[in-house]
């Protein structure tokens, strides 16, 4: 990804519980709908972005803002606003802390490495060539050594494949395992 808008828009809203995730406005186009739902949310424990997730502002566009602003964090939707933007000070006036946010800010980022995907990825059942040291077939009746296996040079194994028989040859190139195919 290029860290464009569009790529860093689907990360983001990505990153999202899925309770959260259906705020997106292309999900939930109805405004007072996604306010609605986003007060339940918020009022649950969810962290809710009011512009990005109510509003329906695009997530880039509002987090670039706020960074050339100079915010690091900004409050959620149930926490109390900011009392002065990033480098005011003057008598009576909070500053803003961009180090010691409050529990339970929002982030400011487009560092698409802060926006971890919420739902881990699905592993995938290991292939029957992957279950066994012989891995998928090479050419003819030559398969391929699975990465990490330890069997010796003219140990057999068999699989629902058949047998096979490990070769290991020496090149100028290093250690070169493989299978045969004899059965």
């Amino acid at each position: 990804m290029d860290n464009t808008g569009s790529d860093f828009n689907k990360v983001y809203w990505l990153s999202q519980p899925p309770e959260v995730r259906a705020l997106e406005i292309n999900t939930t186009p109805d405004q007072d709908i996604r306010m609605s739902r986003g007060v339940e949310l918020a009022v649950k424990g969810f962290k809710i972005d009011v512009p990005i997730m109510l509003w329906g502002w695009d997530p880039y566009k509002v987090m670039k803002l706020r960074l050339d602003y100079g915010y690091t964090w900004v409050p959620n939707a149930l926490q109390p606003p900011v009392g002065a933007a990033p480098g005011l000070t003057g008598p009576g006036i909070t500053p803003y802390d961009p180090n010691h946010p409050p529990g339970g800010a929002i982030k400011v980022s487009i560092n698409l490495a802060d926006f971890p995907p919420f739902d881990p990825p699905i592993p995938l059942p290991p292939s029957p060539a992957q279950q066994g040291p012989v891995g998928v077939s090479t050419l003819g009746n030559l398969y391929y050594s699975v990465p990490g296996e330890t069997f010796l040079d003219g140990q057999k194994f068999s699989d629902a494949r058949g047998t096979f028989l490990k070769h290991i040859t020496i090149t100028p190139f290093g250690r070169s395992p493989y299978w045969e195919k004899i059965a």
